[in-house]
């Protein structure tokens, strides 16, 4: 789907984290190539160098420009957004924190984590590119923080 250039880095660091979904939903089966641990300091070198931070430049700047130049916003789908955003983090904690292989648990942070973008790429981006004017739109790619692996 064509992005508007503004919006590419989210759009890039999505394409980083549905990497990382899919490799979560793998967890424990025999299409895993990694172990549990391994896939745990992934997700946590993902969130803590870019994960994390992506989810406040789409809390913090995204959806504030959006809801402040919508004239209907959706606001069904940015609570689902924002729903989803804490259920992950709370995931990520989860596994984190307890430090017990869980596969189920990282599946699951798979499945939530590739649904979450495939929301965000499909249906909201579209919504905020059309709300959005151009110029803001620029404005607030200047704010988002820089992917980790290729500084876009």
């Amino acid at each position: 789907m064509k992005r508007h250039e503004a919006l590419n880095p989210l759009s890039h660091h999505h394409h980083h984290a549905l990497v990382m979904a899919l490799e979560m939903k793998r967890s424990g089966t025999e299409k895993s190539d990694k172990t549990f641990k391994q896939l745990v300091r992934d997700m946590i070198d993902f969130w803590e160098n870019d994960g994390r931070d992506h989810f406040r430049d789409e809390e913090e700047v995204l959806v504030p420009l959006y809801l402040e130049h919508a004239d209907s916003v959706e606001v069904d789908l940015v609570k689902e957004m924002l729903y989803q955003h804490v259920q992950i983090r709370s995931l990520i904690y989860d596994l984190r924190e307890k430090g017990v292989t869980q596969h189920e648990k990282m599946r699951e942070l798979g499945e939530i984590l590739d649904q979450h973008i495939r929301l965000e790429e499909r249906e909201l981006f579209p919504l905020i590119e059309q709300a959005v004017p151009e110029k803001y739109l620029y404005q607030a790619n200047g704010r988002f923080h820089r992917d980790s692996y290729s500084g876009f």
